[in-house]
């Protein structure tokens, strides 16, 4: 045990070096040198190691960001973009359009995804139209992750969640759907009360920042295989099967190269998940995780279920979301009303992404690709991300108290 938690540490220590500048070797290679080093010192077999990989999470992930691939051959989230310009005559109404947009299509496409594709374009929208940028790049960010929250594939963590907990992708929705839509529209009335002196008048018109070409065959095979996805996990298939499914429909139907796509996705997160289940998986063998379990809050009584959101808030920040995800998914299942605590976890450890600018990758993404505009600072970003992360947090699981009491 001592071993595992040593490395255990150590691959932690790794992962956080990147965000605090001090070992730039990256997260997912930290994660795979912790994962061999559970071979290498003896705390897991070969074959131990290789089981413990979740290839379900694996072939979910891989899968999305395939079929959001296509989307992005096709054109849509440049669809997305203007549809988003189209509905704003002001800039308050371009400030909600931004969240609803990013929040919504974050449900279905990943929070991550739906950054990269939208901060070029709100990044030009706001040089195009002499906006303030900050307001409307905290918007996408904070409602991004906020969105993703509603269902099962909206973000990593909550793939893990709907892979350990089993809980059916319907149930998932019904719950946390409304949440998410109250606590978005939480996020648009603080960002307008927020940042009101800031919003200046327009001084253009924004046509040309969406691409206009668009292929419209590509399109409607793209959006047939989401939403024919998003109707089998409804109807109650395989999470991972139905999105592979859709993606293999997608990789057969069109004339788009697999290369070019294949080309785009994030395979080193795929490594970053693969390893990180064997480093888990390490510190649950030797018997670690069920020592901890002891001292986590735990209970139905209001203090223990803010003393788990808290610690949720905490770990996510501290370890990343996902990290602490795959460690607290072996507490709760063992937990009293563990399904409670499933949506909990779900719901913390996501809002728990907007507290700081290192918090969610989706933050990074937008900082990193609107810096030619606007340089986001972390001091910058933190004074809004505290507020919207208290009140979301506070919001939701109230909702969820309320929703199994009732």
């Amino acid at each position: 045990m001592a071993i595992a938690l040593i490395i255990f540490a150590l691959t932690y220590v790794l992962i956080a070096a990147r965000r605090l500048s001090l070992l730039r070797i990256g997260r997912p290679a930290g994660a795979l040198v912790g994962a061999v080093a559970m071979v290498v010192f003896g705390v897991l077999t070969p074959a131990e190691a290789y089981a413990f990989v979740d290839l379900r999470t694996i072939v979910l992930l891989f899968s999305m960001m395939v079929i959001s691939g296509y989307l992005q051959e096709a054109g849509f989230f440049g669809v997305l973009g203007r549809a988003t310009l189209r509905g704003a005559a002001t800039p308050e109404r371009l400030l909600g359009s931004v969240v609803w947009v990013a929040g919504i299509a974050s449900a279905f496409l990943m929070n991550d995804t739906v950054c990269l594709m939208l901060t070029p374009i709100v990044a030009a929208l706001t040089v195009t139209l002499g906006l303030e940028p900050l307001p409307f790049l905290l918007a996408l960010a904070t409602s991004a992750n906020i969105g993703s929250a509603a269902t099962l594939a909206g973000n990593p963590q909550n793939m893990l969640i709907g892979t350990a907990s089993l809980i059916p992708y319907r149930d998932y929705l019904a719950v946390m759907g409304p949440v998410a839509l109250l606590c978005l529209a939480a996020n648009h009335g603080l960002l307008h009360l927020v940042f009101r002196k800031g919003l200046r008048r327009r001084k253009g018109t924004g046509d040309d920042l969406a691409p206009k070409v668009i292929r419209r065959g590509l399109m409607i095979r793209s959006m047939t295989a989401l939403l024919g996805v998003v109707a089998a996990w409804m109807l109650g298939a395989d999470l991972a099967f139905a999105a592979l499914a859709g993606a293999a429909f997608l990789i057969l139907s069109t004339r788009v190269s697999p290369r070019r796509v294949f080309e785009r996705l994030d395979w080193s997160l795929l490594v970053f998940f693969a390893a990180l289940f064997v480093v888990v998986g390490g510190v649950e063998k030797a018997g670690a995780v069920a020592v901890l379990r002891d001292y986590l809050p735990a209970g139905t009584k209001m203090s223990g279920l803010a003393g788990f959101s808290f610690l949720s808030v905490l770990g996510s920040n501290l370890f990343s979301n996902v990290p602490f995800v795959l460690v607290a998914g072996k507490w709760v299942s063992g937990m009293p009303e563990a399904r409670l605590h499933w949506y909990l976890l779900a719901l913390t450890s996501t809002f728990a992404g907007n507290l700081t600018l290192v918090g969610s990758m989706a933050n990074l993404i937008v900082a990193q690709l609107s810096r030619d505009v606007h340089v986001m600072g972390f001091r910058e970003y933190t004074r809004y991300g505290i507020l919207i992360t208290a009140v979301t947090t506070v919001l939701g699981v109230a909702y969820l108290v309320a929703v199994f009491a009732w």
